[in-house]
């Protein structure tokens, strides 16, 4: 069976591959399909889009959204359409990532990390600017000597330059992407550090405000917790998706990562769609 990959990012964010790339390395590992979720931006599913046309290989919109809850919450939306834009009461979320990327380099610097905005606009390539884009220009200039480096010492939350950024809340988030025609997926479920009991008691809420699905198969995850995701999903109705997270050589997972570790096919989408027809 094909597999098929339902989390990676592009240039448009904090990837390092184009959405075109993107589609031509899913067809050289023999994918069945892609989606591409960058982070609170959908500015590069016009060119995802259509390499898919032209390569004839099915690619499916989406958008990744960080959410103001516990741990790291974020929020898939798939299977945006043609049209492919954020919701526009989300539309303050892309702002205030361009104020925080300013205020971050300004921390930087008072910091003695002296980083040049000409230069992070080129390594994030016109598309998004994010932390991995800092952390690239920091091991450029020598402040660091590895990406990891440049996180636990100044990007982490929770370091002395970290800035913290505009999150909706999950019931504001999953109303507006459900209006749009994403189906909400819970994101890599183990950043949230919720224990089981504590994700027993969530989920029921947040499939009442529009949750479908939950990423089940994650390269965070191991082996005892995707088990544990992938029964609490089935269990409720939720769809069970498989995603790499992909993000080129800001990480080190491949984007033939779910023909190892997922069984999941074509067979997810399907599930999608019909999820969104019920609610």
């Amino acid at each position: 069976m094909l597999r098929v990959d339902l989390h990676v990012h592009s240039t448009a964010s904090d990837g390092t591959v184009s959405p075109r790339d993107l589609v031509k390395l899913a067809r050289f590992h023999g994918l069945a399909a892609l989606a591409l979720c960058d982070h609170d931006t959908a500015e590069g599913l016009d060119e995802f889009f259509a390499a898919g046309r032209e390569m004839a290989f099915r690619v499916i919109g989406g958008v990744e959204l960080s959410l103001e809850f516990k741990g790291t919450t974020h929020l898939l939306g798939l299977g945006v359409g043609k049209r492919g834009e954020l919701p526009s009461d989300l539309e303050v979320v892309k702002e205030f990532r361009h104020e925080r990327n300013l205020k971050l380099l300004e921390r930087l610097a008072q910091a003695g990390v002296k980083l040049s905005w000409e230069r992070l606009l080129e390594i994030s390539g016109g598309g998004q600017m994010g932390r991995p884009h800092f952390a690239r220009a920091m091991v450029e200039s020598g402040y660091c000597q590895s990406l990891p480096e440049a996180f636990d010492r100044y990007l982490a939350k929770g370091r002395p330059t970290y800035v913290n950024k505009v999150r909706p809340v999950p019931q504001k988030a999953l109303r507006l992407l459900r209006e749009r025609g994403f189906a909400p997926v819970l994101a890599h479920p183990i950043s949230l550090g919720l224990t089981a009991e504590e994700f027993t008691k969530t989920v029921p809420d947040w499939i009442d405000w529009g949750l479908v699905g939950l990423e089940a198969y994650h390269p965070d995850h191991p082996p005892a917790f995707t088990e544990f995701i992938a029964g609490l999903g089935k269990k409720n109705g939720l769809v069970v998706t498989a995603g790499s997270d992909y993000h080129g050589a800001n990480k080190k997972t491949p984007l033939s990562w779910v023909k190892r570790h997922s069984p999941l096919g074509l067979e997810t989408i399907d599930a999608l769609n019909r999820a969104m027809d019920k609610r």
